[in-house]
């Protein structure tokens, strides 16, 4: 089994580096992935501005992962930027981060909270929760406010702000599970569970956990729902 991880920010090598550590440790033995980033777009996505920028370079990566004989794709962003499309374009699995997260965290628990980087994104997952049908099962979006480029070099900080953030949603808003709001917080995901007691999803393994499935069951996006665009003219 092939699976392509493509990582919707422009290059850089310590980015791959640690999602093919995290996800190495984490896959099948059968398993191989692939890790890409895209050539054109932005450094972080944290607006939906950053989603729209990205969207046709992780299409065209998306493409080109069917097209090499990849048996499912993921589009490593918790915002599951330009996710619709990319199932209307190819036939095999293509997974987003916050969508896997979700519906695996809504059958562990009522509810669930979302600890992101930024305020100013909490928006866009209240929105996701909404479109994907988990409105109900969303106990609070709360953030450690720390930019997505810094999450590496802060990463002591990060973990510290993480567990604070986390105990408030299971004390306060009486959340069940957590969900790391951005897959660059790949990793710290088990330690926090130890601390918490309670189920922490790291969505980058998640959604590779999930691809392996539909792989397995042989099923993929339905084509009712996400069906190949009418041929036309089209300029990038």
């Amino acid at each position: 089994m092939k699976i392509c991880v493509v990582l919707p920010v422009l290059k850089k090598k310590i980015f791959e580096e640690m999602t093919r550590k995290e996800l190495e440790a984490a896959r099948r033995k059968d398993v191989e992935i692939d890790i890409v980033s895209i050539e054109k777009g932005p450094a972080s996505i944290e607006s939906a501005y950053d989603e729209g920028v990205a969207a046709p370079w992780i299409l065209e990566k998306i493409k080109e992962a069917e097209e090499k004989g990849f048996d499912a794709a993921i589009i490593d962003c918790m915002c599951d930027p330009a996710l619709q499309g990319a199932r209307e374009i190819v036939s095999i699995p293509i997974v987003g981060p916050c969508q896997a997260s979700m519906a695996i965290a809504s059958i562990l628990c009522d509810k669930f909270s979302v600890i992101t980087v930024l305020r100013s994104v909490l928006p866009q997952f209240r929105r996701l929760a909404k479109e994907y049908g988990f409105e109900s099962k969303v106990a609070s979006v709360r953030s450690v406010e720390v930019p997505v480029l810094e999450l590496r070099e802060k990463r002591g900080e990060v973990r510290a702000r993480l567990l604070a953030e986390s105990k408030k949603a299971i004390e306060e808003d009486e959340a069940g599970a957590i969900i790391l709001g951005c897959t660059g917080m790949i990793g710290m995901a088990r330690e926090l569970q130890e601390a918490l007691g309670i189920p922490v999803i790291d969505p980058a393994v998640a959604s590779m956990k999930l691809a392996e499935s539909l792989v397995d069951m042989k099923i993929s996006h339905s084509k009712l729902v996400y069906p190949k665009p009418p041929e036309k003219e089209r300029r990038l």
